[in-house]
């Protein structure tokens, strides 16, 4: 690799669990029985990770979600949107940017919106990286935004290919 870059970088465990510590919890310790079950041949137990709609009572970023994978805007015809819970304990053991220092020296740009939920990712990783990391932050832009808002999109893509022209040349 010469250069790494990421857009609304997200360490989805660690999502999961600031989200909703003790739920996070409870779905680890079930793992172990539930894989069990499904050796002894029961079907997999699955939760919805959105609900089908947002609502007034409905968290920002859950909505902001909701209005992406649950709508024409991002759904696709082969998801069930859910999540299969023997695999959190899978998931708990795994940090997308434990090693996020030993990308270094390669240059690293790490792309993320003001209003993004999952910023703090993105600093973090820029934070842990030793010299050659940048954070690029979209003003007004969501995790999501950066998805598919042209508004978003547009100044991502040129900083991305700003990036990759001056490190990949």
């Amino acid at each position: 690799m010469k250069a790494v870059a990421g857009v609304s970088g997200t360490d989805v465990p660690g999502f999961f669990r600031g989200a909703d510590p003790e739920g996070w919890d409870q779905m680890v310790a079930s793992s172990g029985k539930l894989r069990s079950a499904e050796a002894a041949g029961q079907p997999a137990a699955t939760f919805p990770v959105l609900p089908e709609q947002a609502d007034a009572d409905t968290p920002a970023p859950t909505a902001e979600f909701v209005d992406y994978y649950k709508t024409p805007r991002g759904r696709h015809p082969r998801s069930t949107g859910d999540m299969v819970i023997r695999s959190a304990d899978l998931l708990d053991q795994f940090d997308s940017f434990a090693a996020v220092a030993k990308i270094a020296p390669r240059p690293l740009l790490m792309i993320a919106g003001t209003e993004a939920v999952t910023r703090g990712f993105s600093e973090k990783a820029v934070a842990d990286s030793p010299g050659n990391a940048e954070l690029f932050l979209v003003e007004r832009a969501t995790h999501v935004d950066l998805y598919d808002r042209d508004e978003y999109v547009t100044p991502a893509a040129a900083k991305l290919a700003e990036f990759f022209h001056k490190n990949l040349v």
